[in-house]
Parts: structure tokens; sequence; C-alpha cells
């Protein structure tokens, strides 16, 4: 047990849950630890309380600074908060596991001035405590951009920029959907998101949530139901979050229209647009592997032809075909195939507004 004391508040950071114990077990020590860290506190007179309960060791955190420090000091009060029976944001944290990156930039397919906007992004968040500590561009933006949100349709190759952008940076990935955050009790969804955000910085992992949509848009200014106010604190949460977190953050977002301005200084948007034709044969050519069978006659420029079409588009066009000529005995797979393919998905899909095709400028990424 540490007295991290500070002024008139007492802080504990306790160490005691061995990992893997069981959850009813570790709650039963949990509360054990924390009323005698009350008593202990009120040995020297009523003052305010945080207690941390944990099984993570001292110097643990993958990282370290006053912005990390920021971000423990956040994660203990949060706790606190929690009754004895509830699970810390440790334990939450649990639940999210880093996974090594399944895509590199050699799949992604960008025009270049979007691809530029994302290396250079990416290579300021990365760069941000020489250029806003030493350098002391804080003294002019106080909270620097900690994420980059990818916008876009779905289908336009966010999810895979994500995977590219971690393993780039050599590290692990954490995904993650808004939706899984979301809880029916009230107050849970803002502390899920502390133990996500636990969770990257404990593994030294790119976070990637998926679906940010709500946590990025406006706020309500006259929260009148349970829910209203629920959105509210998430996005206070997230806001928090950023504003603490070291790691770099990777939004995924659809066409969000009204964002929250206090995301401005924090996030940088990232436009991903439709695929043009030229975009789109280089998705075929990289989405038909060497060991697949194709006849002669396939041409990924005469498949670009094909427009309304995204990459995840033309990922399952190019199994569903494969599939087929599998299931019909045939031994390779012909334009007419790939064809076909794409043109039922299409016809299966809801009709939505297609996004507006951005030309390639050059080469891709």
């Amino acid at each position: 047990m540490r007295n991290l004391g500070r002024g008139s508040r007492t802080a504990f950071a306790v160490t005691g849950i061995p990992g893997g114990t069981d959850d009813v077990e570790a709650a039963l020590l949990r509360t054990r630890l924390i009323e005698a860290a009350k008593e202990f506190s009120g040995r020297g007179g009523p003052r305010p309380l945080t207690v941390t309960v944990t099984n993570q060791p001292p110097g643990a955190a993958a990282e370290s600074g006053p912005r990390a420090g920021a971000a423990a000091e956040r994660a203990a009060e949060t706790e606190a908060e929690a009754g004895p029976d509830e699970p810390s944001i440790a334990e939450r944290a649990r639940r999210f596991t880093a996974s090594p990156p399944l895509y590199t930039f050699d799949r992604l397919v960008l025009p270049d001035r979007t691809l530029d906007q994302l290396l250079r992004a990416v290579h300021t968040v990365e760069q941000r405590r020489v250029l806003f500590d030493e350098w002391g561009l804080r003294e002019i933006q106080p909270h620097p951009g900690s994420a980059i949100n990818l916008e876009g349709a779905p289908g336009t190759g966010k999810t895979l920029a994500a995977h590219a952008l971690a393993h780039r940076l050599g590290r692990s990935l954490i995904a993650a959907r808004a939706s899984q955050l979301e809880s029916k009790y009230h107050g849970e969804g803002p502390k899920n998101l502390a133990a996500l955000f636990h969770a990257a910085r404990e593994q030294g992992a790119v976070l990637f949530l998926d679906e940010a949509d709500a946590l990025m848009s406006s706020r309500f200014e006259t929260a009148t139901h349970g829910s209203e106010h629920a959105v509210n604190a998430m996005r206070s949460e997230m806001l928090t979050a950023l504003d603490s977190h070291e790691g770099l953050v990777v939004l995924a977002t659809n066409l969000v229209t009204s964002y929250d301005t206090a995301f401005d200084s924090r996030v940088w948007h990232v436009r991903f647009p439709a695929p043009d034709e030229a975009a789109r044969a280089g998705i075929w050519r990289r989405h038909l592997p060497e060991a697949l069978p194709l006849a002669e006659d396939v041409s990924p420029e005469g498949l670009a032809g094909v427009d309304e079409v995204t990459g995840r588009d033309i990922r399952r066009a190019v199994i569903d075909a494969a599939a087929e000529v599998l299931r019909t005995g045939r031994p390779r797979v012909g334009q007419a195939d790939l064809l076909a393919a794409v043109e039922r998905i299409k016809a299966g899909r809801p009709c939505r507004a297609a996004p507006t095709p951005v030309s390639m400028s050059g080469g891709s990424g």
C-alpha cells in the first residue's frame, strides 16, 4: 500500500488482487482493502480520500510522465466513485486485449492527398511531446491533438488504415466499438470508456475505437432524459481521456454533420473518400492473391469499371466468386464470375447514397 498524499487529499494505491482471481473473491478483497484504507485515513481526521485497488505492481504502467500520471490519477478518482462491489477500472480493462495488427500500408489504396494527411497526422501525434512540451507549443495549444478521426462511408478502408498505422508504429492494436461501451446501467459507459483507455495505456497499444460518431457529435445543451445525460457523460469522459492519454488513438466515424467543437483541437480529421476507377483497379489487384486460380481474361482495370463499390465490397466479391467456382466444380475464377459476384453484392445491400469519389493523384499507399 502506498500513501500518495497530495495536500488536503489522501490517495491510496493498493496492489493486492492477484491476476486471475475469481470475481467474487476479488470484490470481497477489494472491499476489505478499501475499508482498511478509509479506517487508516480516518485516524488523521476527515479528508477527501481516493483509493485505487489494482493487480498491477507499482511502475508497471507502459507510459510515464506528467500526462501518464494524470491518466492514472483520473483512473483512481473514477474507481473511488464506484461502490465496493463494482469492478475497478483495471478489472474492466481486462476485457480489452491487444492483438497484432492484421494489415500493413501495402494493402491500403488511398489518394495521395489522403495518405499524406494520414501520415502527417500520425507523425504530429507521435512527436507531440517534443512539439508541445520541449518546444513550448503547449503555451498556444493547451490540448494538442491526441487522436486521428478517420471519417468516411463504411467499407472505405478505415479499419484497414487503423491496423496499418499500428503496424507502422510497431505497436499492437486494441479494437473496440463505441456500442460495446454502452450499458443499461447509469454511469457505466464512462467507466467502460476509461477502462478502454487504461487497457491501451497498460498494454502500450494503439487504440482503435470504431463507430465513434455518437462520441464526437455535439452534446445536448439541455439534457432532460437519462439517455441524454449518459451521452453527455460519455463525451465528457472522452475529452478527459484524450487530454491525458499519451498513445495514439484512432477513431472511425461515418458522416458526422455536427462535431462537438471541443474535439477540434484534440482530433485530426482525415477524410476517406469512395474509391474512383483508378483506386478500384488498385484494390482489385490487391485482393487477387497469387494462389487464387484465375482465368486469363481476369482484368482489374475491367473490374474497376463497376462503380459505387468500396474495398469491402470488392473483398466480399472475390470471396463470393471463388466460393461459387469451387461449388460448381470449375478450375478457375474468371472475369464473369467476379463481375457477377460484385453485382450480386450491389443488388443485395441496403439503398444508400454513394459518397463522392475523389480521384487518385498518382500512386497509392
